[in-house]
């Protein structure tokens, strides 16, 4: 079999490439379907529901991108089709691009880029979705831009795919930061300048809408990605240990080796210019979390937008023979990963009490497998009860997986802040509500707000569910309390930028009050 491989033609290479193509496809669709929904999937779904110019955490495009989407429903398949479509498509395009250099080797790396787990488990739809594709495009329009003299179309359509990737998470910044290190060391022209500042010309007008939606919104986004979620870095050997070992697995173990083996071919001078580039896109970012990493613990999804720029380096260091070496490796990688998921969905929830989980960490796991179980024992509330949680994640999911809005009951989180748009204490003044929670409730966090509370509990899949019923809410008690705390932490405006009234400030008290951050 081995053997066979190695004398494929270039017809039967191509006729695998689509053979792989499709199974994958159907692989991602299937773990699309039963992988339960996440947190962060049902909060950009709610993004999707209401069209923002911005929003909270990130700038607005996987809500732009969710929107059409949501029209159709919010099962996990349609929420999710979005990424399997993209995924697909890089692994079409990783192909189309390298077909005219060796049409074996660019099926065979579009077959490696295609059974990495990076595509076939990469079925989530967050904010990372529609970065990893438009940086993809990006990189790739400038990696074309090079190989046809300085063509100033694929300038063009590289500044345009990089302003759609800042659009989608601030990352994009650091691909932009790539090609202007790249510019500075490669060899100059005037075409080739012109063409780069075409190229950045071509984000300002994204990066300007960011600015002037943040101007307008409390610098909502900005405070967030550079100030609230990094409040406490410090310095730590085990975050850049850990980092470390980020890589060495989003990678995969066989091209870090190839990397590493080969780092003299791809450090010093490609013969075609076009490849120079490649090095910087992902050799920037790496870089730049490398030092972030010293102070705070990396996302294992944070570098993934880099790293389909390796797979099209991989045609300049490695030989036919070392890339069916490579899918023989991916092959078995992947297997493994899916064997993983497959237990974690075959497996009874129940079963989880047999690996230690017990108690509120118990309730958690079959809150997360069994969401919308779990909301289903609700259903009987709906008509004469705001239903509740206190915290983003379950009250996204419940909203998602029932279609009735549950707003978060009290401080939450630097996270999940979009509610603070969306949600309006002020019409809920008198309503019953009941809040639901994996923790026990402390009468103290619900009784001021309510004329009056009790407590209840259920049981599902053998996991205790607890709610409080409050009778009656004190708007003005829960404003002056609970709404003036998150008002301080998260809506404060600081002194040194100028700023159009907060929103949220003149919402809950007619101006803004207290210090500012």
């Amino acid at each position: 079999m081995k053997k066979h491989l190695y004398t494929l033609n270039d017809r039967q290479y191509v006729m695998w490439f689509w053979v792989v193509l499709g199974i994958t496809t159907l692989i991602k669709t299937s773990v699309a379907i039963y992988f339960p929904l996440t947190a962060d999937e049902a909060y950009y779904a709610i993004w999707g529901k209401f069209f923002r110019w911005g929003y909270y955490d990130h700038t607005p495009l996987i809500g732009w991108l969710l929107h059409p989407f949501v029209y159709f429903g919010t099962s996990n398949l349609i929420l999710r089709s979005p990424t399997i479509l993209a995924t697909s498509l890089i692994g079409y395009l990783i192909y189309w691009l390298l077909k005219p250099y060796s049409i074996k080797k660019s099926a065979g790396i579009a077959i490696l880029f295609l059974l990495s787990p990076l595509d076939v488990l990469g079925v989530l739809i967050t904010t990372d979705l529609p970065l990893i594709l438009f940086s993809f495009l990006s990189g790739m329009f400038l990696f074309l831009a090079l190989k046809k003299q300085d063509d100033l179309l694929f300038y063009f359509l590289s500044g345009i795919c990089l302003g759609l990737a800042f659009f989608s998470k601030y990352f994009a910044v650091l691909l932009a930061l790539a090609y202007f290190f790249y510019f500075l060391c490669a060899k100059k022209s005037w075409k080739r300048t012109a063409g780069f500042a075409l190229l950045f010309v071509c984000v300002l007008p994204f990066g300007l809408e960011n600015l002037y939606w943040n101007y307008t919104h409390a610098w909502a986004n900005i405070l967030f990605n550079v100030y609230n979620r990094n409040a406490d870095m410090q310095f730590q050997w085990g975050t850049l240990a850990l980092y470390v070992l980020i890589i060495f697995y989003i990678v995969t173990p066989v091209i870090f080796y190839y990397l590493c083996k080969y780092y003299k071919r791809w450090c010093r001078r490609q013969p075609l210019v076009e490849f120079g580039v490649l090095v910087f896109m992902f050799v920037v970012p790496f870089l730049f979390f490398f030092y972030l990493s010293a102070f705070k613990s990396i996302g294992l999804h944070w570098p993934l937008s880099f790293v389909p720029f390796i797979y099209i380096l991989l045609m300049a260091l490695l030989s036919h023979e070392e890339i069916i070496r490579s899918i023989q490796f991916m092959i078995v990688f992947t297997l493994l990963h899916l064997f993983i998921v497959m237990m974690f969905l075959l497996l009874p929830v129940q079963a989880f009490q047999q690996f230690g989980f017990h108690g509120e960490q118990y309730a958690r796991v079959v809150f997360f497998m069994k969401h919308v179980g779990v909301r289903h024992q609700l259903d009987r509330y709906e008509k004469n009860y705001i239903i509740a949680s206190p915290s983003y994640a379950k009250s996204d999911l419940m909203y998602i997986d029932s279609g009735v809005p549950s707003p978060v009951f009290g401080h939450g989180t630097v996270h999940g802040r979009e509610g603070d748009f969306i949600t309006d204490y002020r019409t809920m003044k008198n309503k019953n509500f009941v809040i639901l929670d994996v923790y026990k409730p402390e009468t103290k966090d619900y009784k001021p707000y309510f004329q009056r509370i009790r407590f209840g509990s259920f049981v599902y899949e053998g996991a205790k569910f607890y709610l409080v019923f409050g009778y009656g809410f004190k708007y003005e008690k829960y404003r002056d309390v609970v709404l003036d705390i998150i008002r301080a932490n998260y809506w404060s405006i600081p002194q040194y930028l100028p700023h159009t009234p907060s929103f949220f400030c003149e919402k809950y008290f007619g101006e803004c009050r207290g210090n500012p951050i």
